[in-house]
Formats: C-alpha cells, structure tokens, sequence
C-alpha cells in the first residue's frame, strides 16, 4: 500500500442546524460520507476547497493548511449568531492507494485516487502524493493555485465532483453558474508530461504562439494552466523550453 501525510488542517463544525448552515455555503451538496466542495468568494473564486467528512451530527471540514485561516475566518464571519461551533482539531489526513481494502473513504474526485483517512493514529508516510494525483492529471490546490485566484472550473472542480449546480444557494453561485451557462470554459488545469528541464512560471508554446504556463513541477511532470481554445486551433505540437510536452486530457477523458 501507498500512503502519504497530507498538509491538512481539520475543522469540526457542530451545532444545531449545521448540515443546512454548511450546505448554504459550499458549492456541492453533504449527502455523503465525503465530499469534495468549496468556499467561494461572492465573485466566484475559490477561497479554500476541502473534503467534507460526516461525523455523527457533526462534520470534519479538511483543508489545505496554507488556506486554513482564510478558511476560518470566514467561517466565523458566516456563522453570526447561528448556534455553530468551528474548532480545530488535532487529526491528520492521509491518503492511500494502490490496495485493495484501504480505510478511510473513496476520493470522491477520482477512485484511482485512492482512499483519505481522517486519523488521529500515526500512519506509514512513505509515497509522494503529489507524483500520484500528477500521474493522473488531478489539480490540487496544495501545490496548483493561491487562494481567491482561480475560479472552480480553471481547477476541474465542475469535471471532479467538486460542484453540484442543481443543489440551490451557495456563495459565488451566480457567477459559477453563469459561467456554466452561457461561456465556453477558455482554460483549465491539465496535466503535462515533458522532457528536459522545466519549473513554474515557464511557458507552453505551440509554434511562437503561448498557450499555456506551467505552474508546477516534480519530476518530468507537472500542472499547467492551458488556453484550450489555443491549444485547439495549433497546427504544430506543443513545445516546453524547446523540448516535447504532452498535454494530458481532462480527467473525464473528454477535452472538454
């Protein structure tokens, strides 16, 4: 089995009427035992996404450690005089993969994920996450994006089970369905695959044309944000620092 320590800061939310309050703010439904969803600005723009995981009457909100304050803060803000506890907490998040009876629950994103497990007991960290979601072109936020800075369709959450556009309210909801509706989505988080040398901030070029920059890397693979109207009408193969790139395809296996 592979698993990893993941950079996670945990939250419960409790109180009465929690499920209701939570729901009307984040952008996907907690009908599971873990979801994937995310805090939006009212302009749409992802302030932290998370893994909601149901304790009893109560959740576990997992978050990016870097995101964690942002997150609290606007939790609390939220919260006014609803009777809803947020407190930290001492559990760590892992995931696993490449096992047959993992614990924990299914990645809700993408199965060949693996499992996450929320623990307060010590586990094997020994496997790089970060080559496993990049082997299968999955955007995180721990290594792909700033807070307030990407919209939920530049990161996949539409394509990744992050947002549920017929659940009702939640905030940014305007401009994320808007967005859905009436635009044709102009770049995404894809995959690459390269040779030679390449580091965040380096671009992709089809011809002299630009039509994408790398935001980050390990190893020959990395993340890129990709034009895919660019990338669409290119009549020459991508390049990287004058060397092949491969693009994968969006995780659906549709270049959507």
């Amino acid at each position: 089995m592979s698993s990893a320590h993941l950079p996670r800061t945990i939250y419960r939310l409790s109180g009465e009427g929690v499920e209701d309050w939570l729901a009307g703010l984040l952008t996907n439904s907690l009908d599971a035992e873990i979801s994937f969803a995310a805090l939006l600005t009212p302009q749409g723009k992802i302030i932290a996404d998370m893994f909601v995981h149901r304790d009893g009457d109560a959740f576990l909100l997992e978050t990016p450690t870097r995101f964690a304050a942002d997150l609290f803060k606007r939790l609390r803000m939220y919260r006014l005089r609803a009777p809803i506890e947020v407190t930290e907490t001492d559990l760590n998040v892992y995931a696993v993969w490449d096992e047959d009876d993992m614990a924990g629950h299914q990645d809700p994103r993408l199965p060949a994920l693996g499992h996450r497990v929320v623990t307060d007991t010590p586990m094997l960290d020994a496997a790089d996450y970060d080559a496993h979601r990049l082997s299968l072109g999955v955007p995180d936020s721990q290594y792909d994006f700033e807070t307030v800075t990407t919209f939920p369709a530049d990161a996949n959450m539409d394509l990744l089970n992050g947002v549920n556009f017929s659940k009702g309210c939640f905030v940014g909801q305007e401009v994320v369905s808007r967005m859905k509706r009436m635009t044709t989505v102009k770049k995404r988080m894809r995959g690459i695959i390269f040779e030679g040398e390449a580091k965040a901030g380096d671009r992709i070029l089809c011809g002299e044309r630009v039509v994408g920059d790398v935001i980050h890397t390990n190893g020959n693979m990395g993340m890129a944000i990709i034009r895919l109207d660019r990338l669409r009408s290119a009549e020459v193969d991508p390049t990287l620092n004058g060397a092949r790139v491969q693009i994968m395809m969006a995780v659906t296996g549709q270049d959507v």
